[in-house]
């Protein structure tokens, strides 16, 4: 039957079956590449910053400029060499001080910002003085506690850890006031905290009581020693059985350029903040307290002014400086003789220090003085600064009885006068222009101009009597300090050394021990507000005589059980404390000081009546004993026996050595047979536990990894790309269905 023109329908073949499915194809197929291309765009935009935020950003900093005065940097051994910059570590530091000892506790806390396990080292400063009594590192919730083994062995231990997957410490004192830490198999993106337990002993001079923390590192310059100096020279000063040699590789000096190239060369991504926090207790009414390096807080603990909490009143301070703070006793309650005392196992330990009596009026001697001024590359800007306004200062103060030259040096010495001259007003206005003209550039090298002071002339007008003085103004920054020692050790004549050390982060051990080999003094100028105080001080006290060739006595039976430290008594200057370490087998009740000034024999009588028990002394004398071993190398001492005492002593006493190292190991989890026998669902949950506690160190991620925002922005595109497809899939349903309709 035929259907009526009216109702036939002509067939559009656009409309067609095979028409609609191409449509729907193509759309389909326009989607799909709209959400690849969403995809692509989505991932460059957002992974690729991302991805350079933890590792890339670093090589916008390594481009800046070096920096001689920093803090603690840590380094990671990336195996991508321009992926290596140090990052900061945050100090933060709780000390007690109890009268003329300070606990001090350090919280050295890091990241690794890279998405592998590395293995990171750092540098970092300690009180020259201070004994290291303890180390902990905490990786997460994994603490590890190190201990004090021999260097050799320690070293063998860490490595065998390392190779492991094992997370380690090796502590090392690379110089008796810069320590190197090295930590394996730190997990991608991991906090760690490592924590160091040290004591040390609290200065005084001129009525006041010292702390001086180093927070900065003064990167460390290796000279070219003696090569410029006549073999003549070298035989008038230093004996021909060197122990140099010897004595820097026992504190790898050898290492100093290596370490400092590999520091140095590299831009830190953000200096390093320290915390610290300081309770006070003197026992004794406090008149003043002061920092001359930070802005504190002072908050009293009680109401007899002996009893204080010390903060920095910053929150952000950055550590690119030493912290120094001072106090001072009431004049009416000073005691003339302190004496802290331990026991353990049956022997005594005394830490006895003697305050001298104060001169009213001290004879002025005539001097022949001679000034050393660093004019080297880490003297730039405010050290520079600091020490021509030192010396000029010093200038002002010398009188006519005085002769004086002046010597500055960076690679090569440059010196005012062939001779000392007499302090005439022609000579002192020669000397401000010479002064005014210095400039900090190039290398330290002290040993020719120390060398020129210890050998040059007096003026012809100067009194054989005069003592030659030697005022050395410097940051201290070298590598070769035991071969400065052995120069002041084995040079001829009667002379004297002093120190003045310069900057935010002088080496103090430097200033100490080359004031100690050259039976001087000491004295620390930070910053520009300090000068005038301080080297008024300074200058006054080295114008007046000394008390010399001072030996202690004590009563014949405590002497035969007794072990003294130093050996060697310093010259005492008025103003000065003397300070002296004792084990002995009896407590120490009396002593007697005997010695000599310029115009006559000087004797005191020491009645200790009233000794405060304290902990630590064992350990500060522990350290006593090991600096003065290791400066009897200076002197020739045999090398095998003093290197046998000192490993004994510091495993003895738990304190680290140059000989020593603090080894710190993570120890694995040890299932019991009897155990694995019995329950054997409790054992594989234990390990299970072990596994995911240590995956980070078991398994470290690798390169190819992406991280958590990645994955987000790759799920959110998949959850997406479902959405649109359940999208397109019920539009074809209806449109299938509206067809049909």
């Amino acid at each position: 039957m035929f259907t009526s023109k009216k109702n036939l329908q002509l067939i559009d073949y656009q409309d067609s079956y095979y028409y609609r499915q191409q449509r729907i194809k193509r759309r389909n197929k326009w989607l799909k590449l709209s959400l690849l291309f969403l995809l692509i765009l989505s991932f460059l935009l957002a992974f690729i910053p991302f991805a350079k935020s933890s590792e890339n950003n670093l090589e916008k900093i390594v481009m800046s400029k070096n920096v001689f005065i920093h803090g603690p940097q840590l380094l990671f051994e990336h195996p991508n060499p321009s992926k290596r910059a140090t990052l900061p570590i945050d100090i933060e530091a709780d000390i007690q001080i109890n009268g003329l000892v300070a606990y001090a506790e350090i919280k050295q806390t890091f990241i690794n910002p890279h998405a592998i396990a590395l293995e990171g080292t750092y540098q970092f400063p300690l009180p020259e003085n201070s004994a290291v009594k303890q180390l902990m590192i905490k990786v997460g919730d994994i603490e590890i506690t190190g201990e004090i083994m021999e260097k050799k062995a320690a070293k063998a231990v860490y490595q065998k850890a390392k190779r492991q997957g094992k997370k380690a410490s090796l502590l090392e004192q690379k110089r008796p006031n810069l320590f190197t830490n090295k930590i394996s198999n730190i997990p991608p993106q991991s906090r760690v905290i490592v924590t160091l337990k040290f004591i040390m002993p609290v200065s005084f001079s001129n009525g006041k009581f010292n702390l001086r923390l180093p927070l900065a590192i003064t990167d460390r310059y290796q000279p070219k020693s003696k090569r410029k100096l006549s073999d003549d020279q070298q035989r008038r000063l230093v004996s021909s059985n060197s122990q140099t040699e010897y004595l820097n590789n026992i504190f790898e000096h050898s290492d100093a350029s290596t370490e400092q190239d590999t520091f140095q060369h590299l831009r830190s991504v953000a200096p390093s903040q320290p915390s610290i926090n300081i309770e006070l207790n003197t026992g004794i009414s406090v008149s003043s307290i002061i920092s001359d390096s930070h802005k504190i807080e002072i908050r009293g603990l009680n109401s007899f002014q002996d009893s204080y909490f010390i903060t920095l009143n910053k929150t952000h301070v950055p550590a690119n400086k030493s912290f120094d703070l001072s106090w001072q006793l009431l004049p009416s309650s000073q005691p003339q003789i302190s004496s802290f005392t331990q026991e353990i196992s049956g022997e005594h330990y005394t830490l006895l220090t003697f305050f001298p009596p104060k001169l009213e009026t001290a004879k002025v001697i005539a001097r022949d003085i001679i000034f050393i001024i660093d004019t080297s590359g880490s003297m730039q800007g405010r050290s520079m600064e600091q020490a021509k306004a030192s010396l000029n200062l010093a200038i002002l103060q010398l009188n006519a009885k005085d002769s004086f030259n002046i010597i500055a040096f960076d690679d090569e010495p440059q010196l005012l006068f062939k001779t000392t001259e007499m302090a005439s007003f022609q000579n002192l206005q020669k000397a401000n222009q010479f002064i005014d003209g210095l400039t900090a550039d190039g290398g330290t090298e002290m040993y020719r101009p120390l060398s020129n002071a210890l050998m040059m002339k007096k003026h012809e007008g100067q009194s054989t009597k005069a003592i030659r003085q030697i005022v050395f103004i410097t940051d201290g920054a070298v590598a070769n300090e035991f071969e400065l020692m052995e120069l002041l050790e084995s040079a001829q004549g009667n002379f004297r050394l002093y120190t003045v050390g310069i900057g935010a982060a002088p080496n103090g051990y430097f200033m100490k021990k080359a004031a100690q080999f050259g039976r001087g003094s000491y004295v620390f100028i930070q910053n520009q507000a300090e000068v005038q105080r301080k080297m008024s001080d300074f200058m006054t006290k080295i114008s007046q005589p000394a008390i010399s060739n001072i030996e202690l006595i004590l009563d014949s039976q405590i002497l035969q059980d007794v072990e003294v430290y130093p050996k060697n008594i310093s010259d005492l200057y008025f103003g000065e404390p003397l300070q002296i370490a004792l084990k002995s087998a009896f407590p120490i009740t009396s002593a007697q000081l005997t010695g000599e000034t310029v115009s006559a024999p000087w004797y005191q009588q020491l009645i200790i009546d009233d000794p405060k028990s304290s902990k630590g002394i064992s350990s500060l004398w522990a350290r006593r004993k090991i600096e003065d071993l290791l400066d009897s190398l200076v002197i020739g001492a045999n090398k095998e026996d003093v290197k046998s005492q000192v490993i004994e002593t510091s495993i003895n006493h738990q304190i680290i050595s140059p000989y020593t190292s603090f080894v710190a190991v993570e120890k694995k989890v040890k299932i019991s047979p009897l155990l694995a026998k019995n329950n054997l669902s409790l054992v594989n949950k234990a390990k299970s536990q072990v596994y995911q506690s240590h995956e980070s160190l078991m398994v470290a991620m690798p390169q190819t990894s992406i991280g958590w925002k990645l994955q987000f922005l790759l799920g959110l595109s998949i959850l997406i790309l479902v959405r649109m497809s359940d999208f397109i899939w019920l539009a074809n349903i209806r449109f299938k269905k509206g067809k049909s309709t």
